[in-house]
């Protein structure tokens, strides 16, 4: 690093430091602009001379700080079995928070507000009374589990209660960390950081005291300390041996013990068999596991599902070895497999994993970024690039010998917007900020390390390149070819932020001269994915190439640019694999990640159907339901009917499924592109069209043509009729007539029918002419979908609104001010709080103009092609549903279709 390079990153951290000190003196609370302003030009003149900070620093410095003391959060939801007794009111006389106390002063400096530090420690305080008091006597077990997001922070939440569980007098502290060393050792350091104070990697060695503080340990104080005793350390997992010489610190039980293990079942039988036969006794004591990613790897995942596996066997005996436990697990997606795998309720609810106790579902600080933002209709963030070139060089299904020859063009733009990123973030002030790139395009590791070596070549390339044109004139560095490709790239992504390509062209060489390229799998070129600020004082800037490595759990500090190519039909698969889901202050608005149209369509359907699960459940919460209820419920969940074709796919058997329509909505997303299949469908269209013009129909305030009091054997007649494709599963015809007859024994015989026909002004739309209607289509991208299908872009037929169809207008205004009072900071309205005030189903029937978008100009089919949705009354989740109907998977169409990405996610080899 040269000398302008250190003065400027020493400059930085005076910045942040007089950040940190204004954040600590208003004690992280909201502030108006002056009240900040005055505090941060209080500091400067007492810390530094007034040549050293200038007016526009301080003027940054005090933005920073707004947007960081405006940063809101809600407490989490909870979900309590009959009979919880609270316990912790009445023991926090006698507690010590000391472990508590020295995380909460550790969290500004973690750049949390007092906001979130109030939410995570009634959080907190919550899961710990719904744990058992440590202090009772006799034997006891508790199950629970925590909801989260991914990367939204679950981590700084366990550590909280961790903390107040070793105060509350919890001995024996385990983490279950994960499947990868890499994840494990992350997770250790965040332990040591967060909870023990200590280096753990230098526990044995010979170093002071002093030297091995870190995190909480830089409260250090003679008379007051004291620290857990790690049996592991974030090199080692753990170690027979290093717990032998341990053991007589551990015979003191003065403090707690803490471990944190990989989920690998010959490290848990280590454990279990150093518990049984070392004399250690500490199973005697209360003991708090903590299984994170839970819904991974701890439950019945094998393929045949004939036992459980054998991590979930080794999992449970751990648990068995003592007469006093708390588990507590974490996952990032309600649709964890605890509640869906299980062949029946029954079974689940007896799991000795199941969550019988409590479960909460945890909300996210309101700058965290996630699918609803990135993926969804009313996102904020403009920063996902749909990629179609890389088929030919690498596609999506390839065998382990497929090394590419080269690179996908947009793999070198996402190469070159990486350095671009970095060259801003130095010119915002974030120079020793770390900077990470993710690159996942297959799971071997042959396939990895091939193209790490072409990104290497390609990034010195660019490097020789700028270090010789830089500090050019911007006429004579455009005579070279890579620096003008970085200029396409600036003129095409960022031309509009606050810089000038005059001010990026001068930052480039600082930009791109630290990047280096690493490799994060099992095979012999792995690198760590390393962070930490012995090593990186100013920051790493790195570019990461991997697959499942990178895809669960582990965390890319600073990630600002991801390369995604990758297939998959499981929710939290994808959800997981989804690393820049997190907190990017200051730079969300320059990061890009680029990704298949197909996966991008994904991302938005799953965003949708987990955020109505989570609306379920604060409504549960509401009704005062139970785990049980909640688990019953996203097993009754429509969703459920992909996952459950995705675990049971090898066995070849049709799987039921009993699934609840009520307050749903089922649509044809996927549709078959046969021609004889389309006419078909078309035709059945017409004759119900033809009975619909018998009856009255109305237009105004309608998104088409409104038709009341359809008798159900028309829409019956239409539905037998249609030929449904097999991977639109929830508009398999026998379940929705099943429960369209049980609709109409319980009164209600007569449907609402909607025929969508958009307005005037998309007058260059297809038009169908039908019994005297005019109908204008819809225009819509499709993509392929195996079986001769074409799947529905976001997987989503109807459009926001649609579902008003047939409501009368105080209904409509009853059901959005009843969410808007709910969720204040909601812009837009789901059509799911509709169904709550409809009476009768509203059958949406659709013809859509289909095209591609590799060729727009022209419709697939002509004439074009009819589609369908159901909208079904009802509420859901606040209670349980009156009537289940039987869908039947059939698993051996998904295994002939789709076994190519089951391999994808669960025969990885990196």
């Amino acid at each position: 690093m040269n000398d302008t390079n250190k003065k400027t990153n020493k400059y930085s951290l005076i910045l942040e430091k007089i950040e940190d000190g204004v954040a600590i003196l208003l004690d992280g609370g909201k502030q108006d602009q002056e009240t900040i302003i005055n505090f941060v030009r209080m500091v400067v003149a007492s810390q530094h001379s007034n040549n050293t900070v200038s007016e526009q620093d301080i003027l940054n410095v005090t933005k920073r700080l707004e947007a960081r003391f405006d940063i809101s959060m809600e407490v989490g939801n909870f979900l309590s079995a009959e009979g919880y007794i609270p316990w912790l009111d009445d023991a926090r006389e006698n507690l010590d928070w000391y472990y508590w106390g020295r995380y909460k002063r550790l969290l500004p400096d973690k750049k949390f507000n007092r906001e979130v530090i109030n939410v995570l420690d009634i959080d907190t305080n919550k899961i710990l009374d719904h744990l058992e008091n440590p202090q009772k006597k006799g034997g006891w077990k508790r199950k629970g589990l925590c909801v989260g997001h991914v990367q939204s922070g679950k981590t700084a939440n366990y550590l909280g209660v961790i903390c107040k569980a070793a105060d509350a007098g919890y001995k024996v502290i385990i983490v279950l960390a994960g499947l990868l060393n890499a994840l494990r050792n992350q997770t250790q350091e965040r332990i040591d950081e967060g909870f023990v104070g200590l280096d753990s990697s230098q526990q044995l060695g010979a170093t002071t005291l002093e030297e091995k503080l870190i995190g909480v340990g830089k409260f250090y104080d003679s008379e007051t300390w004291h620290t857990p005793v790690p049996l592991t350390t974030n090199t080692q997992d753990f170690d027979r041996n290093i717990a032998t010489q341990l053991r007589a610190q551990i015979s003191q039980f003065n403090e707690p013990v803490v471990f944190v293990l990989k989920k690998n079942v010959s490290i848990l039988k280590n454990l279990i068999d150093w518990l049984k036969h070392n004399n250690s006794e500490l199973n005697r004591f209360p003991m708090l596991l903590i299984d994170d990613e839970a819904d991974h790897a701890s439950v019945n995942t094998s393929k045949i599902d004939e036992d459980p596996t054998a991590t979930n066997r080794r999992i449970r005996e751990l648990l068995g070895l003592f007469e006093q436990s708390s588990y507590l697990g974490y996952t990032a997606t309600p649709f964890a497999n605890i509640f869906i795998d299980p062949e029946n309720d029954d079974d689940m609810l007896k799991d000795d994993l199941f969550p019988s106790d409590f479960i909460t579902s945890l909300d996210t600080p309101s700058n965290y970024i996630g699918a609803k933002r990135i993926f969804e209709e009313e996102g904020d963030l403009d920063i996902v690039r749909e990629v179609d070139d890389y088929e030919d060089v690498l596609p999506l299904k390839h065998k382990i010998d497929e090394l590419p020859a080269t690179l996908p063009p947009s793999l070198h733009e996402a190469v070159r917007t990486f350095i671009l990123v970095k060259a801003m973030r130095n010119l915002r002030g974030q120079e020793n900020s770390h900077n990470s790139m993710l690159i996942n395009v297959s799971r071997f590791t042959d396939i990895q390390s091939n193209i790490k070596w072409q990104v290497h070549e390609y990034l010195d390339e660019l490097r020789h390149a700028v270090k010789n044109h830089y500090a050019l004139s911007e006429h004579d560095a455009m005579k070279n070819s890579a620096m003008a490709s970085i200029r396409e790239t600036w003129d095409k992504e960022f031309s509009e932020t606050e810089f000038t390509w005059k001010n990026i062209q001068k930052e480039l060489s600082a930009a791109i001269s630290p990047i280096h390229v690493i490799e994060v799998n099992g095979s012999k070129n792995s690198e760590p994915l390393d962070y930490n600020k012995h090593d990186y004082p100013n920051g790493r800037n790195v570019i990461t190439i991997g697959g499942l490595s990178l895809s669960r759990g582990l965390t890319l500090e600073g990630l600002t640019v991801s390369y995604f190519l990758r297939n998959s039909i499981m929710y939290d698969t994808l959800m997981q694999m989804g690393r820049w889901f997190g907190y990017r202050t200051d730079f969300e608005d320059i990061c890009r990640v680029y990704m298949s149209e197909s996966a991008s369509s994904w991302y938005a359907h799953i965003s949708r159907v987990t955020e109505e699960l989570r609306e379920e459940f604060r409504r549960m919460e509401k009704a005062k339901m139970t785990p049980n209820d909640f688990g019953l419920c996203v097993r009754s969940h429509p969703a459920t009917l992909i996952v459950t074709a995705r675990n049971k796919m090898r066995t070849g058997h049709l799987v039921p499924r009993q699934v609840s329509l009520q307050g749903r909505l089922v649509e044809t997303s996927v549709l078959f592109k046969i021609p004889a299949v389309v006419a078909d469908n078309f035709k059945s269209f017409q004759s119900l069209f033809q009975e619909l013009s018998k009856i009255p129909v109305e237009q105004d305030g309608q998104p088409g043509y409104l038709y009341r009091a359809v008798p159900l054997s028309l829409i019956i007649s239409f539905i037998h009729s249609y030929i449904n494709h097999p991977a639109s599963q929830l508009t398999e015809s026998n379940p929705i007539i099943d429960y369209a007859e049980w609709l109409q024994s319980n009164g209600v015989g007569e449907w609402d029918v909607v025929v969508i026909s958009l307005s005037q002004k998309h007058g260059n739309n297809l038009k169908i002419q039908l019994s005297n209607q005019t109908i204008t289509s819809q225009r819509r991208t499709v993509l392929d979908c195996a079986g001769n299908g074409i799947e529905l872009n976001k997987r989503r037929l109807a459009s926001r609104g649609h579902e008003k169809a047939g409501l009368p207008e105080q209904e409509i205004v009853e059901a959005e001010s009843e969410y808007k009072l709910n969720n204040p900071n909601r812009k837009n309205f789901p059509d799911s709080i509709y169904r709550g005030k409809r009476e009768k189903p509203l059958l949406m029937l659709h013809v859509l103009d289909c095209r591609k978008n590799d060729n727009p100009d022209n419709p697939l089919f002509p004439g074009g092609i009819v589609a369908y949705g159901i909208s079904f009354p009802g509420e859901t989740g606040s209670r349980r549903p009156e009537r289940l109907v039987e869908y039947v998977v059939n698993t051996v169409w998904w295994n002939n279709n789709y076994a190519d990405l089951l391999d994808e996610e669960e025969d990885s080899v990196d």
